[in-house]
């Protein structure tokens, strides 16, 4: 099916819904994807609650299958909270995802990010602004790229984890990043890095002023995991606190 907003909505009563866990996520695993086009028309989508810390595929959308679109739209003020797979508008993203923006706070254990927790697909000329944080695959945009790419997009917020934090991407796994930036903060126990925590395939035209901060592997742009390059980026030594 395809869909469209015709206006803002106020998702602020979805704090009350299903005994305190919020709003249930659209396309909620592999067995039941969204493969729609869903298109928010510039429309924004305020407050929205999810509280599902046991769960997988957690986001305004759970899981959007090869197929799916999800563009146009802005999520403002999110509180998400899940598992796995864990992003303010998507959790899972096999599909593509474009000009769309989450701001809030997003929380969960594994493959975490402001917009989208798990990319196999493409996310582009998107942002995210919020705080995104916990354990481990944590990104201020996307928690984990397997096999996707992340293009002309950014992130601002603060992010926190454990392993493979990154102010825009958590882990770049055999994906790429291109034509994008991080600025905010960065935190975590190793590899930590001011634009990708992991890196094992291709960062390009790409930049980052976050001030990092690690115990162990700390990069200002990448952190070098099984090889993968870096081209025509750079990192602002001033703001990042790292020379070298």
């Amino acid at each position: 099916g395809e869909y469209e907003l015709t206006q803002d909505i106020d998702a602020s009563d979805t704090i009350n819904w299903n005994d305190g866990m919020g709003f249930a996520p659209i396309g909620n695993d592999y067995n039941q994807p969204f493969t729609g086009v869903f298109d928010g028309k510039g429309h924004k989508i305020r407050n929205l609650y999810i509280n599902r810390p046991s769960l997988d595929y957690v986001g305004l959308f759970g899981y959007v299958d090869s197929g799916g679109q999800v563009k146009n739209v802005g999520l403002e003020n999110v509180q998400v909270v899940g598992s796995w797979r864990v992003g303010g508008l998507v959790g899972c993203n096999y599909g593509t995802v474009s000009q769309s923006y989450s701001t809030g706070s997003v929380g969960g254990n594994k493959e975490v990010g402001g917009l989208v927790g798990s990319n196999y697909g493409t996310v582009s000329q998107s942002y995210s602004t919020g705080s995104v944080g916990w354990n481990k695959e944590v990104g201020g945009l996307v928690g984990c790229n397997w096999y996707g790419a992340v293009d002309q997009s950014y992130s601002t917020g603060s992010v926190e984890g454990n392993q493979y934090v990154g102010g825009l991407v958590g882990n770049n796994d055999v994906g790429t990043v291109g034509q994008s930036y991080s600025t905010g903060s960065v935190a975590g126990s190793y590899d930590v890095g001011g634009l990708v925590g992991g890196n094992v395939d291709t960062v390009s035209r790409s930049y980052s002023t976050v001030s990092v901060a690690g115990n162990s592997s700390v990069g200002v742009i990448v952190v070098y995991k099984h090889g993968g390059t870096v081209s025509q980026s750079y990192w602002d030594i001033e703001t990042s606190g790292q020379s070298t």
